[in-house]
């Protein structure tokens, strides 16, 4: 093994479409302008997923196609992710399909109870004072979440075709991430159990498991959709993005049992444009928010972008121990050397496209090869 191969994808809803576009590019069989040995098939041991990142790492670590995962994507509509909570009523509908076709072009309908994921809420949103409560809440219902993610449950089945046992026997090890909503803490979800690379026990934080239950509560993002609870641990999940939308560790640990001399390579996807210190930034970036929708774009990246950052830092903190080991030539490595290849698109997504899943997903995936193909022409 020359290298360790670990494909980090960062959650981002509708924006998941430039996964399929990297994913087509690293399982290209003959790169150019990439040295020898990165020329061929670039396929993970390792894929660590976050949100729709989970959805899709789930879909890799199965042995999907580039192609079929391409083709699931571009027959992707928001009617096959989402739609409105049961609990909500006709007033509380006929603004919320206002505001959603201002925003993602179509309205969405209401998920019928049976297929529905949203729990019971105890009292009714939004309230309207100057009415009595009776008549408030006959026009708004009781509801938690703005939207349902019931539909989204059926696509995982019908046309990722997720298959929990497949999953559980791949050859990649597979971890996806999400936020226990009463403790605030980041879980792991793995296929594999996962040893602390230090103590040789295993890691508390991770459980071993994937099921569609997981993955959905991977994507369950605060406010917008509903929790998952998982029968299991007990609990109740959110989006795993809420506190770590790259979490790149644990991935170190899955590892473990191979020797510290064989290096890895990180291959981390994101949603956000990235560019290092002397590097030309996006044009947009040279101007401040213009608007409502870019100001709440930028923040929420910039949000997701922070923990990165300070996980980079990390990992290149570590490298300067692994380079130290091997310039003092000592028997014995405690560090592994790690190469991060950072893919992001060249500018920002309307953080509308969280939600929105239409025919601009041909063009993210566009973008998704491209930006692929240029991080491997600069880092091999």
């Amino acid at each position: 093994m020359d290298a360790i191969r670990t494909l980090v994808l960062s959650g981002g809803g509708g924006r998941g479409a430039f996964h399929a576009g990297v994913y087509n590019y690293l399982l290209k069989a003959a790169k150019e302008g990439v040295d020898e040995p990165h020329s061929h098939v670039w396929f993970p041991d390792i894929v660590v997923g976050t949100s729709i990142g989970a959805v899709n790492g789930a879909a890799i670590a199965q042995g999907i196609s580039p192609q079929r995962l391409e083709n699931v994507w571009l027959k992707l509509r928001e009617k096959d992710i989402q739609g409105l909570p049961p609990g909500m009523k006709f007033l509380a509908r006929w603004v919320a399909k206002r505001a959603l076709e201002g925003m993602i072009g179509v309205p969405l309908e209401r998920v019928p109870p049976g297929r529905a994921t949203s729990p019971k809420a105890e009292e009714f949103w939004p309230p309207l004072p100057f009415l009595p409560r009776w008549v408030s809440e006959k026009l708004t219902g009781r509801w938690l979440n703005l939207l349902d993610t019931g539909p989204l449950a059926k696509t995982l089945q019908d046309e990722f075709r997720l298959d929990m046992d497949r999953i559980a026997k791949s050859d990649p090890a597979l971890l996806i991430t999400a936020t226990n909503v009463q403790t605030g803490e980041r879980v792991i979800f793995s296929n594999r159990t996962i040893y602390d690379r230090a103590t040789g026990e295993r890691r508390k934080d991770v459980v071993p498991g994937i099921s569609l239950q997981r993955i959905l509560a991977s994507c369950s993002i605060p406010i917008v959709y509903p929790w998952t609870y998982d029968e299991e641990t007990d609990a109740y999940y959110w989006d795993g993005a809420l506190v770590a939308n790259t979490p790149m560790g644990a991935a170190l640990d899955a590892v473990r049992d191979v020797p510290v001399e064989v290096p890895m390579e990180v291959v981390v996807v994101l949603m956000t444009p990235w560019w290092e210190a002397g590097e030309v930034p996006p044009a947009r970036s040279e101007a401040l928010p213009d608007s409502f929708g870019e100001a709440i774009t930028w923040t929420l990246d910039w949000a997701l972008l922070s923990s990165f950052r300070e996980r980079l830092q990390l990992v290149e903190a570590y490298n300067r121990l692994a380079r130290r080991e091997r310039q003092q030539n000592r028997s014995q490595l405690r560090y592994r050397e790690v190469k991060t290849v950072i893919v992001a698109p060249q500018d920002f997504f309307p953080v509308a496209r969280i939600i929105d899943y239409d025919e601009q997903s041909a063009l993210l995936i566009e973008e998704g090869y491209k930006s692929a193909q240029q991080a491997f022409q600069r880092a091999f």
